[in-house]
């Protein structure tokens, strides 16, 4: 015998989803497209006809639109848990501290002189070979800085390289090469070298990018960028934190000097890749997009950035940004290619001397 308080319960609830899955039904039909509502139609008669019992059951005789609102429910879930991850990983304090214990020991190993030694020097001191300029490898996280720093140190041109398997990471990687091969395993630590610094592209980190990047302490930099993805991100790190950061921008001139950027396309030995001309085309079209945006809001110096000097109404010219702006270089690396194809000539030229080839 059934409780008729607890039918009348049930009964009166699915008139009421059903109401309100039939309006939603009805009030966004006349806003959909023939082979949308085509193809509700279709499921519709489907369930009705083949599966009247889970129909009127689960989807209170409006299959569709319940199908529709529990994939639109998960979406929703789903990007509210994305969020809370990305408020919780910036607002959670991270260390690039690496090799010892101190908080941020990258930052304030570059503040010491580069051949700078001291009487009381530890084995692990000795390990450190001099190094004359510092060069910082940047850019979004996933865009293969690590593997490029690795190749770099240990592969010669003309192989293909085999990075290690790699993972975000949160602190930096620091590596030494030599200014030149025909330095030998004896003399190699006696003369002087240039050192690499990896820095994280987790997004918490960005923030701390800029003190690595005034004139006493780096001498110029390789940014990289995938290739095989929207040059969104990579992009934005760009803009904001070099080409328009403010502090940047006036050590850089009060130096005297121009910073020297090589943009790097990793992953061009994936099918997925896009040669650099096209990169360089949508690189572009992103600084332009994101230099309407700051001129649009007025904001000037108000987040540390200054919108690029470029006339109204015209595109920004890579090749020449104007004074006082970063000089950009591109180059295309493939660390799977054989024959000298992989791009890390270049890449290691620059790295030693600033120059390209």
């Amino acid at each position: 015998m059934t409780n008729p308080q607890h039918e009348n319960s049930a009964s009166g609830d699915v008139p009421t989803t059903r109401i309100v899955l039939r309006s939603m039904r009805l009030s966004a039909a006349p806003y959909l497209p023939p082979p949308v509502l085509s193809a509700i139609h279709i499921t519709d008669s489907y369930l009705h006809v083949n599966h009247a019992s889970f129909s009127s059951t689960y989807c209170y005789s409006e299959p569709s639109a319940s199908i529709l609102s529990a994939i639109f429910s998960a979406y929703v879930v789903l990007r509210l848990i994305q969020g809370l991850q990305y408020w919780w990983s910036s607002t959670t304090k991270r260390s690039t501290a690496h090799l010892s214990g101190e908080d941020d020991a990258v930052l304030s190993g570059l503040s010491q002189k580069s051949n700078e030694r001291t009487d009381n020097k530890s084995a692990q001191d000795d390990a450190v070979p001099l190094f004359d300029e510092t060069v910082v490898f940047c850019g979004a996280s996933g865009a293969g800085k690590t593997a490029l720093l690795h190749c770099l140190c240990n592969e010669h041109d003309g192989d293909s390289c085999k990075p290690p398997m790699t993972t975000t990471s949160l602190v930096a990687n620091v590596a030494y090469i030599a200014t030149s091969d025909s330095a030998d395993e004896d003399t190699k630590n006696k003369t002087a070298a240039v050192r690499l610094v990896d820095y994280p592209g987790h997004p918490s980190l960005s923030t701390k990018l800029t003190s690595l990047l005034l004139p006493h302490q780096t001498a110029r930099v390789v940014f990289a960028i995938d290739a095989t993805k929207p040059v969104t991100d990579g992009v934005a790190i760009l803009y904001k934190f070099i080409l328009t950061n403010n502090q940047v921008r006036s050590a850089w001139k009060a130096s005297g000097k121009s910073l020297s950027i090589l943009i790097v396309c990793t992953k061009e030995d994936d099918k997925k890749a896009k040669n650099h001309k096209r990169m360089k085309i949508q690189i572009r079209n992103e600084l332009d997009r994101l230099r309407k945006v700051d001129f649009a809001m007025e904001d000037v110096t108000g987040n540390g950035s200054t919108p690029m000097n470029i006339a109204k109404g015209k595109t920004i010219d890579l090749d020449d940004l104007g004074p006082g702006m970063p000089e950009l270089h591109f180059v295309e690396t493939g660390l799977g290619n054989k024959g000298g194809n992989n791009g890390l000539k270049a890449v290691r030229e620059f790295v030693r001397t600033g120059d390209m080839i």
